[in-house]
């Protein structure tokens, strides 16, 4: 921590305790924020040590607030690692002032909001949003956490459990699986090497074993634990009482109150937080590699089948020169993708489909710089090639001479970026906020500190450079089936102890190392060019507004196109947002037109990599897609140089040729696309397949995959000419445009598609599958096995399917059924029945129908789960029923401020204008109609839908759908259907059968609204 920041500094005012309100210290000098941003801020220290910046934005319609620790799991006792993430679980579970269990979260769920918190290695965050008028509420029982924690004993045994299923979800991922085996190398016994998740095992193995050896039971049991539990209990609150300090905590609250309210809240209600004289921000100076990890090769076998491969370096902290961040500046050359960068080196030579280059900077003890990305099979084969191309690019990093513009552009992006930084959701702010209260930076910057260049340091750039040689490296290779040819003959692998990950580790050899220390000969690597794309043009069309406008106009139509537009009239940066939605049949009509489709946009972006590289660099950025409809082109930044973006984006569209061995490239990283795609997240997968059933045109990846044979560049050729032969193009246009320029853009991309007109009968239109009514008397069940055979979890979506998504009454009822099941679902069946890790109620409001889904990744056995799932849907109808009438209405009102909640920038307001005409139904005011409707609702109402479409055993109508995906390790009975279940043993023919709702359709009022009628004719 900055010492500027201490009590005794010039730049701090002492306020006197008044009879209120307790003493506390008042920054004196302003802090640095963005041009636009219109919002108070005050930093304050507590007397207790707690730093504090309290934000006051007169427009918010939603408050949040994060409160951050300076200990992780680095802290965790030799002999109980997980104990830091367990505390994170215990200790939101109930406060003296709040003694129960679930309130906390019971009062942010139903006043609108949301929460969390995570556990790092240096730090734990614990954070909420909420409506603003409960913003006090919702801060005395934040504080309450870390003054007058119970941490419960009858939850002991719940939460170590908790903490065990949280691990479990995790053990299947290859970017966990691989971090903790790159924190497992290092030097044995720091703090760094920890298994911070923790599990059963290792939470109780210290207190079994003491047991053990005084002859008492060691088996954890249910509520306290038995001795078990009551020894891990006790080490827990010795922990925190060791690690839990204010003068380590920082505080960001944002609400609507004047700043001198929100600072007279945070002092009453955190200044109660002890003091127990710890060290502000701990800091462990051994180092974290020595001569057995730098030097080293590690070979690593993954789960899903890619091929990777980092170089890791060990940097000195860089908090505290963030004023000239040399190590971001070294990141901008290793991770920059124009022409004669390193990357544009290798993926001439088909190794490579990616790469970045970073550093990690939120832990002052440990600071790894990564240079890594994707391999093609051909590039991991070649992967000493490889690195030694990054070696290269060092050496010409060290020889090189800086020309100006290389620190003067990055150090003008930064500013112009921090200058128009926007709003974003308050809980996000919060947290970034907080985070930086503990990062080494003058309290004037620290809006700033993380976001601006600001002094250009030779020598601290050539000094990181000096030490960035193979000699300190780590090199790491990434691949499922490693060839013996790369990581060597045999079958002997080491095992990581966590979570069972194969590796191996060699040591680089000494003519490698020679060879990587070599002076760079390689004439194709430069450092970049001046950049075309940075922004000249920054001024905004600002004007006197009386309303916002809550939509875009139409403002254009042909035979061709559509064009809606809005020029911004709240955010005022130089920015705008740019969407064109190409319409053709031939894009998703079958899973081999899908496959060319999808191969047809990466070769596009594959062909731009280099080209739009400087443009992300200038704050502008593209993307293409493909979807069930057509394809989607994405632009969005400085509006400057947009259309030059545009342009060259728009002509490789239309004209691209791709070249042989691109297309292997390509083709090769699809099909792992799609083969890893069942390797999965269960709980992701089942909603994905739940959501393939309920929608008409969807091909799964295993169709997909079977069409991935013998596509040719005649094949693409001829797919691209009749894809874009018949064509509709809807756009957007959104930001700091005008109409003229709008309509001139849309012409342009008229020009460059030279199409067709696609008749309205033949435009692709998605639809909802309609589930049949009867589910009480037979349920239809989708049974499948998981493909990784080493997952252990299974999952259910367990689905009711309402009605028409046009059904205004029935859509309100749902989203209130949605709010208010949200928090009783998670605290039941998660916290209570502890099912799983994964548990959520889910609103369903898709192109046809809505409905509500249950999903729930668990290891228990997924039928099981579903029995659990219908008695908490029969049970809840009760405390349903009995609602009084003063929390039915407080949960509409804090469900309709929900749905009134105003975009925080440009990119949100323009996702919710685009989802509309996506949809083809321009209801661009759905959410005012929807909580309209919601504060009439009445609960006989409420009840009654309830009864309907989601209690079982009551109503004809009922329509449920429930999606099992088990794991293989479950016992043969388990993989048995129930007798009262109708399994579908076909999905494909099972779909064919059902119903499809209607397609979408322009809202009536829309047409006249939105100006549909009378526009310009492009």
């Amino acid at each position: 921590m900055a010492s500027s920041i201490g009590h005794n500094s010039p730049k701090w005012t002492r306020m006197p305790a008044t009879d209120t309100v307790p003493a506390y210290a008042l920054l004196s000098q302003e802090i640095h924020k963005p041009q636009l941003d219109d919002r108070e801020y005050r930093m304050i220290r507590l007397e207790n040590g707690l730093l504090a910046i309290l934000i006051h934005d007169g427009q918010a319609d939603k408050a949040a607030a994060c409160l951050t620790v300076a200990a992780g799991h680095m802290q965790d006792p030799d002999n109980v690692p997980g104990l830091a993430h367990f505390c994170e679980h215990m200790i939101k579970k109930g406060s003296t002032p709040y003694p129960e269990e679930n309130d906390f979260l019971s009062f942010i769920f139903t006043n609108g909001g949301t929460q969390n918190a995570s556990t790092s290695a240096a730090w734990q965050d614990y954070w909420f949003s909420i409506n603003p008028s409960k913003l006090q509420g919702a801060l005395s029982r934040l504080a309450a956490f870390f003054h007058s924690p119970l941490f419960l004993p009858s939850l002991t045994a719940r939460e170590m459990h908790a903490v065990d299923s949280e691990n479990k979800r995790n053990l299947q991922n290859d970017s966990r699986r691989i971090h903790q085996l790159d924190k497992s190398l290092s030097c044995a016994g720091h703090p760094w090497t920890k298994f911070g998740t923790g599990n059963v095992q290792t939470l109780t193995e210290a207190a079994r074993k003491n047991l053990e050896r005084d002859g008492q039971p060691t088996q954890v049991e249910d509520g306290d634990g038995g001795p078990v539990g009551r020894a891990v209990r006790e080490r827990l609150l010795n922990w925190w009482e060791e690690e839990y300090c204010a003068g380590r905590m920082s505080l960001c609250v944002l609400g609507n109150e004047s700043i001198d309210e929100l600072t007279e809240l945070a002092v009453l209600m955190f200044a109660r937080i002890p003091n127990r004289g710890l060290a502000p921000r701990p800091v462990f100076d051994a180092p974290v590699w020595d001569r057995n990890q730098q030097g080293s090769l590690v070979f690593v076998r993954t789960v899903k089948d890619y091929h990777e491969f980092r170089v890791v370096f060990q940097i000195e902290d860089q908090a505290p020169v963030y004023r000239t961040s040399p190590a971001g500046f070294v990141s901008h050359f290793l991770g920059h993708e124009g022409p004669g960068s390193v990357y544009a080196f290798l993926k001439k030579r088909g190794w490579i489909l990616d790469l970045s280059a970073g550093y990690s900077s939120k832990n002052p003890s440990v600071t790894p710089f990564t240079i890594g990305g994707r391999l093609t099979r051909e590039g991991y084969m070649h992967y000493e090639e490889v690195v030694l191309a990054i070696f290269n690019y060092i050496a010409l990093l060290r020889a090189s001479d800086f020309e100006p513009y290389h620190f003067d552009e990055k150090k003008q992006m930064a500013a112009t970026t921090f200058r128009f930084r926007e709003k974003s959701q308050p809980h996000t702010y919060v947290r970034a906020v907080a985070s930086s209260l503990l990062e080494a930076f003058e309290p004037e910057d620290i809006l700033s500190g993380s976001a601006l260049s600001q002094e250009w340091d030779e020598g601290a750039i050539r000094l990181l450079l000096s030490t960035m040689r193979p000699e300190n490296a780590r090199v790491m290779v990434m691949a499922r089936d490693h060839d013996p040819a790369v990581a060597g003959k045999g079958d002997e692998w080491d095992v990581e102890k966590w979570y069972g990950t194969e590796y191996r580790v060699r040591r680089m050899s000494a003519a490698f190392i020679d060879q990587a220390n070599l002076p760079n000969e390689n004439n194709e690597l430069i450092l970049p060019r001046p950049n075309p794309y940075v922004p000249e043009d920054l001024s905004v069309n600002r004007r006197k507004v009386e309303e916002v406008m809550q939509a875009p106009l139409l403002i254009g139509e042909s035979p061709l196109s559509k064009l809606w537009h809005k020029a911004d009239d709240q955010f005022w940066v130089p920015k705008a947002q740019l969407r064109v939605h190409v319409k053709s049949p031939v894009t998703y009509s079958t899973p081999r037109n899908a496959v060319m489709s999808r191969l047809l946009v990466d070769l596009i972006e594959d062909s731009l990599s280099e080209i739009t590289y400087d443009a992300e660099l200038a704050g502008l950025r593209y993307s293409i897609s493909s979807d069930t409809t057509g394809l989607t082109v994405a632009i969005n930044g400085y509006s400057d140089k947009l259309q030059l973006l545009l342009g060259t984006v728009m002509e490789t569209v239309t004209d691209i040729q791709p070249v042989e061995d691109r297309l292997k490239v390509k083709t090769e990283e699809l099909e792992r696309t799609y083969s890893n795609y069942y390797m999965g997240q269960p709980s992701n997968l089942a909603a994905d397949f739940t959501s393939a059933l309920l929608t008409t045109s969807v091909w799964t990846p295993a169709q997909k995959l079977s069409e991935m044979h013998n596509v040719t560049l005649a094949d693409l050729d001829w797919h691209k000419r009749e894809l874009l032969r018949k064509i509709h193009i809807e756009t957007l246009i959104t930001g700091n445009i005008s109409n003229e320029r709008a309509l001139d853009i849309s012409a342009t991309i008229e020009r460059h598609f030279r199409g067709v007109s696609l008749p309205q009968p033949e435009w692709p239109r998605d639809r909802s599958t309609l589930l049949p009514p009867g589910a009480n008397w037979s349920t239809y069940a989708v049974r499948r096995m998981h493909d990784n055979p080493k997952e252990t979890n299974s999952a259910l979506v367990y689905h009711c399917q309402f009605g028409e998504v046009t059904n205004t009454r029935l859509r309100s009822t749902l989203r209130l059924l949605g709010h208010v099941l949200r928090e009783p679902t998670f605290s039941q069946l998660r916290t209570v029945e502890q099912l799983g890790y994964v548990v959520s109620a889910n609103l369903w409001i898709s192109t046809g129908t809505i409905g509500l889904s249950f999903k729930i990744q668990s290891l228990k056995d997924p039928t099981y789960v579903e029995e659990r799932v219908e008695a908490f849907i029969k049970n809840y109808r009760r405390t349903l029923a009995s609602t009084s009438l003063e929390t039915f209405t407080d949960w509409k009102e804090a469900l309709a401020t929900k749905l009134l909640e105003k975009p925080k920038n440009l990119a949100e307001e323009t996702s919710q204008f685009w989802y509309q005409v996506r949809s083809g139904r321009y209801d661009f005011l759905r959410d005012e109609t929807d909580a309209r409707a919601v504060r009439v609702l009445d609960l006989e109402e409420v009840l009654a839908a309830y009864d309907e479409y989601l209690i079982p055993d009551v109503s004809a109508s009922r329509k449920k759908l429930s999606y099992q995906l088990i794991s293989q390790q479950l016992s043969a009975d388990a993989q048995v259907a129930p007798a009262n279940q109708v399994v579908v043993e076909d999905e494909s023919l099972f779909k064919a059968g059902l119903a499809c709702s209607a397609a979408a359709l322009p809202m009536a009022s829309s047409c006249s609204a939105y100006g549909i009628s009378g526009v310009s004719r492009l």
